[in-house]
């Protein structure tokens, strides 16, 4: 998963120091982190907006590639309004960064509502499980509260970070707030990967893949989403089939101040009783309906920072 809201940077030189601040570098990162440490949480809101403005106008890339997802959501809108919508999903994403920080680094305490509780109990209980999300809300919050609240361990699977250093700033980020239970796997180790993941269900473990995007060469099948054909990737459901593990869509989102709402989904089930390829793109399509749904209903939290709909 991209976690930091650009596809490039606004300093593209090649040399450590042009990396360091680029948008997607280490420096914002640490600069976020000291900002929770040392400014009191009163000042917090005016900051946020102060640095959703900064990134909405230098990260170009990620402000052009959400505008026109917000075209295909919304049709009809003004240039304007769109626009301002943009910055709205910018604004969502830096207090989704902050609460994470405050959640690792200060034990903040937060609030949330279960929508779903029958079927986040079926999780729970499950011998082995995926699940399936996006890149909305606040998902690495999510996944350590699910590991603090509900005892479970969870291997994340994720895009690779484009700078060496953010990368070990994540990393170690998701290990503190989880508490060592979150291992990481990033989605370009190829054919090892699956076999490990595979292993990994067998054995017993909850697996978390994001599903709204094909990053590098992963597997990938064309659906249809807002009546546009969109490719994304089937490897979660080629898992399930294998390993005849059910996938749990899971969502969460921001619902104020240090409050979020997780949204369990019934679940997507891949059975080995019809052939493969047809069992795959029904599943892919069940999960297609599931995502536009929940875009159409939070589209000011999807994280869409790389192009998915294609230009007319």
């Amino acid at each position: 998963m991209e976690h930091v809201p650009v596809a490039t940077g606004f300093i593209n030189d090649s040399n450590g120091w042009s990396r360091r601040f680029a948008v997607r570098g280490v420096f914002w990162r640490k600069a976020l982190d000291w900002a929770v440490l040392n400014v009191p949480a009163v000042f917090h809101p005016p900051l946020i907006w102060l640095w959703s403005l900064f990134f909405f106008f230098f990260a170009a890339p990620a402000r052009k590639a959400i505008y026109r997802q917000l075209a295909v959501i919304l049709p009809g809108s003004s240039r304007f309004i769109n626009y301002f919508r943009v910055l709205r999903v910018f604004h969502n994403f830096a207090w989704s960064l902050t609460d994470s920080a405050a959640f690792r680094l200060l034990k903040a305490s937060f609030a949330y509502e279960l929508t779903g509780k029958d079927q986040l109990d079926d999780l729970v209980a499950a011998d082995r499980a995926i699940i399936l999300t996006a890149h909305m809300g606040n998902y690495d919050l999510g996944a350590a509260l699910f590991i603090e609240e509900l005892k479970r361990e969870i291997r994340m699977v994720r895009a690779p970070e484009p700078d060496e250093l953010t990368a070990h700033h994540v990393d170690r980020s998701l290990e503190q707030s989880s508490g060592g239970a979150m291992k990481v796997d990033y989605n370009t180790a190829g054919t090892s990967l699956s076999f490990d993941l595979l292993a990994a269900l067998r054995a017993g473990q909850i697996i978390s893949i994001q599903g709204d995007r094909v990053v590098g060469d992963v597997a990938r099948s064309p659906v249809k989403l807002f009546g546009h054909e969109v490719l994304l990737p089937t490897g979660p459901f080629v898992l399930s089939l294998v390993a005849e593990t059910p996938i749990y869509p899971l969502f969460v989102v921001r619902d104020g101040f240090r409050r979020y709402k997780i949204i369990a989904e019934p679940p997507i089930r891949c059975r080995k009783d019809s052939p493969r390829e047809i069992e795959i793109a029904a599943a892919l399509q069940k999960w297609s309906q599931v995502l536009e749904e929940k875009i159409r209903l939070y589209w000011q939290q999807w994280y869409a920072f790389a192009p998915l709909f294609d230009e007319k």
